[in-house]
């Protein structure tokens, strides 16, 4: 199993049970908060950017771009939960082409990935599928 730091295993999809939820700050700022609770019975890393890709609802799917922070250490105790979020430009126009139904997540440092439906209430998003849509690194919950 891999390592981080040469202490804590990196986590699982398989030890995670993913929620996500809109998050937004308002209805300017388009925000999905994704949840990641360690369900196994050891401490496991999530440090890092998780892979996300947007399923549209004609079938496509694209990246999300990974935002400019940096990462931090990201340890979940069994029980623990960290989250990360996806941040996107909202839709005021009523055109928007992007209507996104699913948030396929791969965890940090993992290579099997876990479908979540976007939220129901999330703001609409606006413009393409492009780097104003952007992934930030996984940090602890509080």
């Amino acid at each position: 199993m891999a390592k981080s730091g040469g202490k804590v295993p990196f986590c699982r999809t398989s030890d995670l049970i993913m929620d996500a939820s809109d998050s937004s700050p308002d209805q300017k700022v388009g925000e999905i908060t994704v949840q990641m609770t360690n369900k196994g019975g050891s401490t496991c890393s999530a440090a890092g950017f998780a892979g996300v890709d947007l399923k549209d609802a004609d079938g496509t799917s694209a990246p999300v771009h990974r935002g400019g922070e940096v990462p931090r250490i990201t340890d979940l105790k069994p029980g623990d939960t960290a989250t990360f979020s996806i941040s996107y430009k909202v839709d005021f126009s009523g055109d928007s082409l992007a209507s996104p139904t699913d948030i396929i997540v791969t965890p940090p440092n993992e290579t099997h990935s876990v479908d979540l439906k976007w939220p129901a209430d999330a703001l609409k998003l606006g413009g393409s599928y492009d780097e104003s849509i952007q992934v930030h690194p996984v940090g602890i919950a509080n």
